[in-house]
């Protein structure tokens, strides 16, 4: 591809996506661990999965253990009905936490409020996951074949936190360096991309992960998630299991009440808003726009009024995804399209099919 922008059905068009939990699932269906199938979660079936791969790394893992550890919790401590989803689970155990004489694991056993076992077992569950599904990803994935479109002045906006895209786009020479649209020192960031005759086209284009990613990582532990929330990264890696010393992952747990501190989301919030009011396309691939995000919804609503009012509306609205979330998407993005230019697509595969 020789143009500055992405090709939709053979047209340049500047296009912003919003990427969620589905996009990864529609891109690597699933990797193969011990010969089960361990798919990228999503926010209903996380520990579906968990239970999967703990099962894949075997009963007396460290995985294992932490997968019964919170289905004990959530079955004696936090009694519930069925299986939470991800973002339920993560917000029960983040206000369990500070009730430590309500929320007890058994006689004896108390802890500190403020911590709480299961929500290191919570993130680094999550983390190992994340980091197989990206590494043992065999082949040319969707995202490989996505990325080949893309052009300098596309933005991808993501509310995931995992590296599969983020890979795929360094194995075409796409610089982590700028394209994550970090403050701060260049140096911080020790990923490099790959050397190929294609990076010309994908320069400039921009990733900006609105929940931060696994492979960013701020000073501080597991006693004290705040760091996360009021700081910015201080190292930035490729794709890795392991921790890094004194450090922990820099991504916004899913919990209802999310609060950004630090000017560094407040930069990237900012990057994406204007690449939104900006596009000429917006492409929405598998985000379930939860109605508790209220940071992306009133993100959203502004993004209409100043399209309706200011830039001109979308010239194409394409929307990947089941059909009541498709709905979802086309209500709160109403006003800033024409209803004749919406494209519909239930599967990323066809819409890789049909548009790029």
């Amino acid at each position: 591809m020789n143009g500055a922008d992405m090709m939709i059905k053979e047209k340049d068009c500047k296009t912003t996506f919003i990427l969620g939990a589905g996009a990864t699932r529609g891109a690597i269906d699933h990797v193969l661990i011990d010969r089960k199938r361990i798919k990228p979660p999503l926010n209903n079936d996380f520990f579906k999965v968990a239970e999967t791969y703990g099962r894949a790394k075997g009963l007396g893992s460290e995985d294992a253990k932490r997968v019964a550890r919170l289905q004990r919790v959530f079955k004696e401590v936090i009694p519930i009905k069925g299986v939470p989803s991800m973002e339920d689970a993560f917000s029960l155990l983040f206000i369990a936490k500070d009730f430590p004489d309500i929320y007890r694991t058994g006689p004896g056993r108390g802890y500190s409020p403020g911590s709480r076992k299961e929500i290191e077992d919570f993130l680094r569950l999550t983390f190992s996951i994340l980091t197989v599904i990206d590494k043992n990803s065999d082949g040319i994935n969707g995202y490989d074949r996505l990325v080949q479109k893309l052009g300098n002045n596309d933005t991808i906006i993501s509310l995931n936190y995992d590296t599969a895209l983020d890979s795929a786009l360094t194995r075409v020479g796409w610089d982590p360096k700028t394209g994550y649209g970090l403050g701060g020192g260049k140096r911080k960031i020790v990923w490099e991309p790959a050397k190929c005759s294609q990076e010309l086209h994908i320069k400039g284009v921009h990733l900006l992960k609105l929940h931060g990613s696994i492979n960013w990582y701020v000073r501080g532990n597991f006693s004290n998630l705040g760091k996360v929330f009021e700081s910015k990264p201080v190292i930035v890696t490729g794709p890795r299991k392991n921790e890094v010393r004194g450090h922990i992952r820099q991504i916004i747990p899913p919990i209802y009440g999310k609060i950004f501190e630090h000017n560094h989301w407040r930069s990237i919030w900012t990057q994406s808003f204007k690449a939104l009011c900006e596009a000429e396309v917006i492409v929405v691939i598998g985000c379930s726009l939860v109605n508790t995000d209220f940071h992306l919804r009133a993100l959203l609503s502004r993004v209409v009024k100043d399209k309706k009012k200011n830039r001109g509306l979308f010239k194409h609205a394409i929307f990947v995804a089941d059909t009541k979330t498709r709905r979802k998407w086309q209500n709160v993005l109403k006003g800033s399209y024409k209803n004749k230019n919406i494209t519909n697509y239930p599967k990323l595969e066809e819409f890789l099919r049909k548009e790029v």
